[in-house]
């Protein structure tokens, strides 16, 4: 079970089969409890699986004038409060999101660490650009600047030689493979949440799914916005998200953590520590299972992330290879 307090921190709790946990006083609603998505608990060392685990709250409804104590919890005392409306709790979202440049425990830990540690498998599994991400490029007019935000082995970075491109990507490892690839590719460490670019300067940008790994939509909006910021006025921007509507995998839930096989001879000195699913060793395949988080997108998700922005409008819309798509222009 999970457990978080009023100020966000959370806490892990095992509880063992048939047994029960209260809350009494002013954490009964201060506090909130949930069951974390994953298939498997480690205690004390010990891999267990999970059974099936019910997640209860009791409620007395009351009658009449409320007069408990908890003013700041209690539903009643908010529903005299002023009403926030769906757009005014966007608004209040986006501007909390522009200082929302700190990513949090399950990029870290599900993102980062672990593509620093199957860098050298996973560029070994992407060698071929998708047509129609090469299309756009090779669409692009001579001598344009590009941005590869998040270009991971840099299967990008040459599709077109009238094309300057710059990759940036936050795993060591993979920037590195970019190098080895080409001594001319143009590269940085960076974070997408703070990319080290000017504002207005690229032609062009590209997003090729990086944008599903951020774990809240505050962060999703940042990473955007960055995208948008650096891209001059006119230009235009690709971003590809995964679907949740794929043919070939299914997902009960937008959030997973899905799974990455990294055979034993792709193994590295770095080290990756778990914060939900667990890293599994499988002897029989060769091979360790590291989990990497997934935000899925549904069908006009994205379209709805892209309106909050006034200052671009939508070229193209599409689904490709398990992802919804979008194009966008960046108006003056």
């Amino acid at each position: 079970m999970t457990i978080t307090s009023p100020n966000d921190e959370s806490q892990h709790i095992y509880l063992k089969p048939r047994s029960i946990i209260f809350f009494s006083g002013e954490e009964r609603f201060s506090y909130t409890h949930s069951i974390a998505l994953r298939k498997l608990d480690r205690v004390e060392d010990q891999l267990i699986f999970r059974k099936r685990r019910l997640s209860l709250t009791f409620r007395k409804i009351r009658k009449g004038e409320c007069s408990c104590p908890y003013i700041n919890q209690c539903d009643s005392h908010k529903s005299q409060q002023t009403v926030v409306t769906p757009i005014d709790e966007f608004k209040i979202k986006l501007e909390a999101s522009k200082n929302s440049d700190v990513p949090t425990e399950i990029e870290k830990k599900h993102v980062y660490d672990v593509y620093e540690k199957i860098a050298s498998h996973f560029s070994h599994t992407r060698y071929k650009p998708w047509p129609r991400v090469a299309e756009y490029l090779n669409k692009l007019p001579k001598g344009a600047l590009n941005a590869d935000v998040g270009c991971g082995n840099g299967k990008y970075l040459n599709v077109n030689n009238e094309v300057f491109s710059i990759g940036t990507d936050r795993s060591f490892n993979l920037v590195n493979i970019c190098k080895e690839k080409s001594k001319t590719n143009q590269l940085f460490v960076a974070d997408s949440l703070k990319l080290p670019f000017r504002s207005n300067v690229f032609d062009s940008v590209i997003s090729i799914a990086v944008v599903h790994h951020f774990s809240n939509v505050e962060l999703r909006l940042k990473a955007i916005s960055e995208l948008i910021r650096i891209l001059s006025p006119s230009g235009t921007l690709l971003i590809y998200v995964w679907a949740l509507e794929q043919e070939n995998k299914k997902f009960e839930n937008q959030d997973n953590f899905v799974a990455w096989h990294l055979q034993n001879n792709y193994e590295n000195d770095v080290k990756v520590e778990s914060l939900g699913p667990e890293i599994l060793k499988e002897d029989k395949k060769n091979s360790t299972v590291y989990h990497r988080y997934y935000h899925m997108f549904i069908k006009g998700e994205l379209e709805d992330l892209m309106k909050k922005f006034e200052n671009v409008s939508i070229i193209e819309s599409y689904y490709d290879h398990a992802n919804w798509c979008c194009i966008l222009k960046k108006e003056y």
